[in-house]
């Protein structure tokens, strides 16, 4: 959204912002104001309420294009956050660089400056992604390094995925590999994504894996989502959460999964013109009592996008 509203800028169209409003619920169903959010021409800043009652910021983020052209793109991005009280924590400064060639492949580096104390940029982290295309599969590989004791860059971490996408499926299986105490690459974790649409119902489901003691990687977590949309033009979403045990019972004997929650998301439009967005969730019966809990209402949060002044 932050560099869709630098685009719209250098193309002579209208900017919009968008404003958003969350509100969370209790267990009585009492809603109360959480968080407010802007975001547009290059810029977003988000506040919360804090246990006074006061709105205080959280995050600003302030974006600019350094350079466009050639198949060459140079973002930088400033972030400024602050601590529960509102005082500003260290400023952080990101510049991403990417290359897109012909052929559909490309680079990019995500540079990542922290501030320290005296407010003072430290080099910090840096990301450099090679992206090769082939048909519809896309293969990325991406090699993490953070700054030492030292202050030196060290490789610490690797990314490589596989995407493909077709007209109506799609699968990402990424693999996680860390750097042990003996300087050894290791797999730490993969994530396999397969969505397919049919009959205008989407289903993904995504695969998580950890390492375990043995070395090798374990099924940790999975989900089932399930998208529609609604006769009135809106979205409605829900989620199958699976883990080792659901709240409140054992793990399985046979380390099989069990549902942990089933989430709804649900997206409409209001009369007024804004998107209203809501997230509710069941949980699993405590004690012998099988299936699952009555729908509970965690948060709305209510956007409106309008031309930027």
């Amino acid at each position: 959204m932050r560099i869709l509203a630098f685009a719209l800028i250098a193309l002579g169209l209208p900017a919009q912002q968008t404003q958003s409003s969350t509100y969370v619920f209790d267990l009585n169903g009492r809603r109360s104001d959480w968080t407010q959010a802007r975001s547009g021409e290059g810029a977003s800043s988000e506040t919360v309420r804090d246990v006074n009652g006061r709105r205080v910021p959280v995050e600003q983020v302030q974006e600019k294009i350094l350079r466009n052209e050639g198949g060459v793109r140079v973002v930088e991005r400033i972030t400024k956050r602050f601590d529960p009280n509102g005082r500003p924590l260290p400023p952080e400064k990101t510049v991403i660089e990417s290359t897109t060639r012909a052929d559909g492949s490309g680079t990019e580096s995500v540079t990542t400056y922290r501030g320290d104390l005296n407010g003072n940029l430290q080099l910090s982290e840096r990301a450099a992604t090679q992206l090769r295309k082939a048909g519809d599969t896309v293969t990325r590989e991406t090699s993490v390094e953070r700054a030492g004791i030292s202050g030196s860059l060290e490789a610490v971490e690797r990314r490589v995925s596989q995407e493909t996408v077709t007209k109506t499926t799609s699968e990402k299986d990424e693999t996680v590999y860390s750097r042990d105490s003996n300087g050894r690459f290791a797999e730490a974790g993969r994530r396999i994504v397969k969505a397919a649409t049919i009959n205008g119902q989407v289903r993904e489901q995504t695969d998580e894996y950890e390492s375990v003691t043995t070395g090798r990687l374990q099924l940790a977590r999975t989900s089932v989502a399930t998208t529609l949309k609604t006769p009135d033009g809106g979205e409605r979403k829900e989620v199958d959460v699976y883990g080792p045990a659901a709240p409140g019972r054992a793990v399985s004997a046979d380390g099989k999964l069990q549902l942990r929650e089933r989430q709804h998301f649900t997206s409409r439009q209001s009369a007024d013109g804004a998107t209203v967005q809501v997230f509710a969730v069941q949980r699993p019966n405590l004690g012998a009592k099988a299936g699952l809990g009555p729908v509970q209402t965690i948060s709305e949060t209510v956007s409106r996008t309008t031309p930027a002044r």
